[in-house]
């Protein structure tokens, strides 16, 4: 039986046969037994010398957001999620930085929408201050299972912003967009681009993958998001990507300008300097995404006359092609190979365009 411990991180549990009360220092999701009679000064000691083992690994005070992030990201939780998605939440911790300092007993229901409505919304737009919320409440709701939180504000779950007309998530990119930025991207961006634009990886399988998927004129990859491996034949564009790739250890693919591996965040303040430039330049519109290169992709595809199964398996989706056994070896018919590899992604300009 649970029974009430003022101190902070302990917990108190009473032998309901014995009668016997025993006393735990629980953090991040673990519970440490100790020894010593409550409130004694050898119990103190303990509970000392048990808290140095944390100090300097939150970075934030107890009883912080930050210290709840700190703790999840420790947590089995955390760490049996799927690495794309830890990705995700990633994007999302680092919004929500800024507010790592403010104590949970703060949060209020109320103040936590007026932080979306007034200081997310108007930063990173609708669905980033949606996904920050909902990230949050899987955070608060891990903290009050673990007794980290007294109470949830975000137990009831937050009605999503709702934009009417707004321009979709990870829109496809025109050719005229694709060319822009092929000819203005330097060799270690137009890699990670190359790789989404003609292989339709996700974001975590771009900046994964490595050297050995790419294999007699073919890259393999097993999609980490849903599993499915994929076998596609390398598209012209992507093999001159690779042709420019520099020669280094790196098992990685994708990799910088100094030849170490590129990291998602690190890419994306590349890309967004990049990207910024050439809308100033008026040579792309804005909302340019690297996962709407595989929406460009399913629509080339589409349009190219391949059919919803066909697709699932150029994108490795699972949901049309749940039923076929897939091995590693397992690759598209040698018709869709055709298709791939004919693909238009981009249209040479002229010298009257160019000049």
């Amino acid at each position: 039986m649970k029974v009430k411990a003022e101190l902070d991180y302990i917990q108190a549990f009473k032998n309901r046969f014995s009668g016997k009360v025993y006393y735990y220092y629980r953090r991040a999701g673990k519970r440490i037994p100790i020894k010593a009679k409550y409130g004694s000064a050898a119990f103190l000691n303990e509970v000392s010398e048990i808290e140095k083992g944390f100090e300097g690994k939150e970075g934030n005070d107890r009883g912080t957001l930050g210290h709840l992030i700190a703790a999840y990201k420790q947590s089995p939780d955390y760490q049996s999620l799927k690495k794309a998605t830890c990705v995700s939440y990633e994007r999302a911790f680092e919004v929500l930085k800024p507010f790592n300092e403010a104590k949970l007993k703060d949060f209020k229901r109320s103040s936590i929408i007026e932080m979306r409505d007034r200081v997310l919304l108007p930063k990173y737009q609708t669905w980033m201050a949606n996904y920050a919320i909902s990230v949050l409440s899987i955070i608060f709701r891990y903290g009050h299972d673990h007794g980290l939180l007294e109470n949830n504000p975000l137990q009831e779950r937050v009605r999503k912003l709702r934009v009417k007309n707004k321009q979709p998530a990870n829109r496809p990119w025109t050719v005229d967009e694709r060319l822009a930025v092929l000819e203005n991207s330097p060799p270690h961006i137009r890699l990670p681009i190359a790789l989404a634009m003609c292989a339709g990886l996700r974001k975590a399988d771009v900046f994964s993958i490595t050297t050995s998927a790419i294999s007699n004129g073919h890259i393999a990859v097993k999609t980490s998001k849903r599993g499915v491996p994929i076998k596609l034949p390398i598209h012209p564009i992507l093999a001159g990507a690779l042709a420019e790739r520099p020669t280094v250890d790196s098992v990685q693919i994708a990799v910088r300008s100094n030849g170490k591996p590129w990291t998602p965040d690190g890419f994306d303040t590349a890309w967004h300097k990049l990207k910024t430039k050439l809308e100033l330049d008026g040579k792309i519109e804005r909302g340019l995404t690297l996962h709407g290169l595989r929406h460009t992709l399913g629509t080339l595809l589409k349009e190219a006359g391949a059919n919803d199964g066909e697709i699932a398996d150029v994108l490795g989706q699972s949901t049309v092609s749940m039923a076929r056994h897939y091995s590693k070896e397992a690759g598209i018919s040698e018709k869709l190979q055709g298709v791939v590899m004919g693909l238009e992604l981009v249209t040479k300009r002229s010298n009257s365009q160019s000049s």
